[in-house]
């Protein structure tokens, strides 16, 4: 009888030990599946999230791509170039250098003074009125009203419209101010003949 329950006992602790050692095989399958299951998710969702940034990215790289293309050059005879200007009536098409002096204004126009090209304040762009194609020998020929371009180097472009013109005395800088009351404008100079005085165009940004 003893012998019997001693067996019983020896089964049934064997039973046990089995049932424990499949149950542990089991839970390691389980937890092994698991990780497998979380590297997998985890390297699907770093992909995804790659493939975004690069998205973002190259949408970024396009759209400076886009902002920054201009059609014309960055410099003249290795002096900077800030923006182009543009006047229909007159035919004139003309790059504006970054510096005012005697040398950049026998190569084209100039920014004597104001704001960045197209921001915001007075824009100052002085050039000869010598018998050039990129000078400013015909401004004498514009009207209040009449168009006047100015590109950036963004490739911005702002159409301004001309609203004063009259000649000033060397001395005379008034036309220089910068108080625009918070608008978009630009001053054209030039010399009159003799250059005794200075022909003065003064334009305010065209809004449709």
């Amino acid at each position: 009888m003893i012998d019997n329950i001693k067996m019983i006992s020896i089964l049934l602790i064997t039973i046990i030990f089995i049932t424990f050692i499949v149950i542990k095989i089991i839970n390691n399958k389980q937890i092994e599946n698991m990780a497998k299951y979380n590297i997998q998710e985890e390297t699907k969702i770093e992909s995804e999230s790659n493939k975004k940034v690069n998205s973002i990215k190259t949408s970024a790289i396009t759209n400076n791509t886009i902002e920054n293309k201009i059609d014309f050059p960055t410099e003249v005879d290795g002096t900077e170039v800030v923006g182009k200007v543009e006047i229909p009536k007159i035919n004139l098409v003309t790059y504006i250098l970054a510096e005012t002096n005697k040398e950049t204004l026998n190569k084209s126009v100039t920014k004597l003074c104001g704001p960045k090209v197209n921001g915001v304040g007075n824009l100052c762009i002085t050039g000869h009125n010598y018998n050039n194609k990129n000078m400013f020998k015909d401004l004498k020929k514009l009207d209040s009203g009449d168009s006047i371009f100015i590109t950036d180097m963004k490739g911005n472009k702002i159409e301004y419209l001309v609203y004063d013109k009259y000649k000033v005395y060397p001395k005379e800088t008034e036309c220089l101010s910068q108080e625009t009351n918070g608008e978009r404008q630009i001053t054209l100079i030039t010399c009159t003949a003799g250059a005794i005085k200075r022909l003065i165009i003064k334009a305010t940004e065209f809004y449709d």
